[in-house]
């Protein structure tokens, strides 16, 4: 199909509202940023002080979230000594794991509008040791939330390494960015 066949589709509300499907890509996006200053830090903190250096990326590229989040305290817990400012590191290990977790549930799960509630309804599982499988229903301000927590972990990480406390988005007035 070329562009302009593309360009002629009505994808409005497809597969759910729009309002929803632009807190999906919101919480996506937040993400992607997330990932890319984690691999940035972890450069940082193993030395590589230019941020056009590849060499932490290619070291990190291929690794998953929660080695790189490893790798992070790791190098913090052998940095504390002469980096006091690292001693919060647990503090941001942990916000990382819950971006981690509300990332995982809109990034890994299936939704279905819900008319009637005006939500979606997401079914999860889990095989871990036991079956568990379950519907949830996930409003609006669920996923915003979700974002919420992964830029808290963004602006927390932001902080711990580069020493600089980050502005929350929504805080900021828009019309000067």
């Amino acid at each position: 199909m070329r562009n302009e066949e593309v360009a002629q589709l009505n994808f409005t509300d497809w597969p759910v509202p729009d309002r929803f499907l632009t807190e999906i890509g919101r919480v996506t996006t937040v993400w992607a940023s997330l990932e890319s200053l984690l691999n940035l830090c972890i450069g940082k903190l193993a030395g590589f002080n230019e941020p056009d250096d590849p060499t932490p990326y290619v070291l990190v590229a291929h690794s998953s979230f929660p080695q790189r989040v490893d790798i992070l305290a790791t190098l913090c817990e052998q940095l504390i000594a002469t980096s006091p400012a690292l001693q919060d590191y647990k503090t941001v290990v942990s916000k990382l794991k819950t971006a981690q977790k509300a990332r995982n549930c809109y990034s890994h799960n299936t939704v279905n509008y819900d008319e009637e509630s005006d939500s979606l309804n997401m079914p999860v599982g889990s095989a871990r040791g036991k079956l568990k499988v379950s519907t949830e229903q996930v409003s609006l301000e669920d996923i915003k939330r979700a974002a919420i927590e992964i830029e808290e972990a963004n602006r927390a990480l932001y902080k711990l390494v580069l020493g600089r406390e980050l502005q929350a988005a929504w805080t900021q007035n828009r019309s000067t960015l």
